[in-house]
């Protein structure tokens, strides 16, 4: 017997969207999970607030935070899945697991050197995850870290994103750049000379969206500049074109052992002065103990350090 009239209206998806909602702190995010619409979470909640007379999730930073009842009646209602699922449980099948997408926002770089090595550990650990890899903007999605839309952002520092009140960040890769270049008289066994480099027609790679980068922010303070022929959405992309046109690229070496370098194609060290830089994770301070930004970031710190080892 139920002691409430608003207990009836209620069915098991209210309470797997409410248990959902408790741990993903989003409705676009349960909605993904559940495989339902928005407007569908949005009319369990209110069937939920309804019943228990209690708003249950308030909305503060883009994050849904649990009230003291929702907080209280969550055990309860676990225990109510939980039940349901031993019913449908038999002694030769074992219960599925929940499958989990783990959303970054991260430049081509990370794609290329730490998402394989990522994708080949959680194989081999938590084959019900997987990553959607979105690309990085000219600002940090600051909003959407918060809300937990994305788990983490990975950026290139030290820069812009370390003294957001609201943000904890990492440094999980230190790199330095090379200099990838078809011109006549170059060779690989010393630095580019800084005349050369800033009279070079220059391939600029954009595999992110930035109008500003950290070799033309150099060049302006040693009162330099260069001169950029192309820009290309991929690192391989500018390679091929440095090896069709005597031109000149600012490449990541870490990068180098994943990319296809023609034989023709002069790699040498950059001109004195050039700086070195950071490969950063970033996450919200409010989402530092979540279960799964937790995990994620467990995974890039081993994966990073591999890789480190390995090169």
């Amino acid at each position: 017997m139920l002691y409430s009239n608003y207990l009836k209206q209620l069915d098991l998806q209210d309470i797997v969207v409410f248990l959902n909602l408790l741990e993903q702190q989003s409705a676009k995010r349960t909605a993904e999970l559940m495989c339902i619409s928005q407007p569908t979470v949005s009319y369990c909640l209110k069937r939920l607030r309804t019943c228990f007379d209690d708003a249950l999730f308030v909305l503060s930073h883009g994050i849904l935070l649990p009230t003291l009842k929702a907080v209280k009646i969550a055990p309860y209602l676990k225990l109510v899945v939980e039940s349901v699922n031993r019913c449908a449980e038999n002694e030769d099948s074992a219960p599925a697991s929940v499958n989990k997408v783990w959303r970054v926002c991260a430049p081509e770089y990370f794609e290329l050197s730490l998402l394989p090595l990522s994708l080949t550990t959680l194989a081999r650990e938590r084959a019900n995850v997987s990553f959607h890899i979105e690309r990085l903007g000219n600002s940090l999605p600051i909003d959407r870290l918060m809300s937990g839309n994305i788990d983490i952002a990975m950026g290139f520092g030290p820069g812009y994103h370390q003294l957001h009140p609201d943000l904890q960040w990492q440094s999980i890769l230190d790199d330095e750049f090379v200099c990838v270049t078809s011109l006549l008289g170059q060779t690989s066994d010393k630095p580019m000379n800084i005349d050369d480099f800033c009279s070079s027609p220059h391939i600029f790679p954009t595999p992110w969206v930035s109008e500003k980068n950290i070799i033309d922010g150099w060049l302006e303070k040693i009162g330099r500049s260069r001169k950029l022929l192309a820009r290309a959405n991929s690192y391989q992309a500018c390679i091929n074109i440095v090896a069709a046109l005597p031109v000149t690229l600012a490449l990541p070496a870490r990068l180098l052992p994943f990319l296809l370098i023609p034989e023709k194609v002069i790699v040498c060290k950059p001109p004195l002065g050039c700086p070195t830089f950071t490969l950063d994770m970033i996450w919200a301070k409010e989402r530092s103990h979540h279960e799964e930004v937790f995990s994620l970031r467990s995974l890039i710190q081993r994966v990073s350090r591999n890789t480190q080892i390995n090169q």
